[in-house]
């Protein structure tokens, strides 16, 4: 085999071996976030009640009265728990600025989940 052959050979053994790093690396990322949505769901409505209904809607019963804020209803069924602690850990640029703990925004995605449930 030519050196040219063993090259191109090495090379594509190193992409492969760099995808299967990438795929293992985002499967651990994905199962530590379904690891942390583990919350206390009456901590997250406590936590939600104190910050977010100045602007939102926070529970079943007062959907529809949030100012110009979406409902956490209506969130609840269009956002998946993945997506709302990442929301909740990163800084929002339409809202005020909180800066959640872990635990949380782990709360605050527990919550969402009982809103969806029914």
């Amino acid at each position: 085999m030519s050196f040219q052959r063993w090259l191109y050979l090495i090379l594509a053994v190193a992409l492969v071996l760099i995808a299967l790093l990438f795929v293992r690396m985002h499967g651990a990322a994905a199962q530590g976030v379904a690891g942390r949505a583990k919350g206390d769901a009456e901590a997250g409505r406590l936590s939600a009640q104190a910050w977010c209904t100045e602007c939102h809607s926070v529970q079943r019963e007062t959907a529809g009265t949030g100012k110009f804020a979406p409902d956490f209803t209506v969130i609840a069924s269009r956002r998946s728990a993945r997506w709302l602690h990442a929301f909740l850990r990163s800084k929002h640029v339409l809202m005020p600025d909180f800066e959640f703990k872990p635990d949380e925004a782990d709360d605050l995605v527990a919550y969402f989940a009982s809103l969806k449930r029914g």
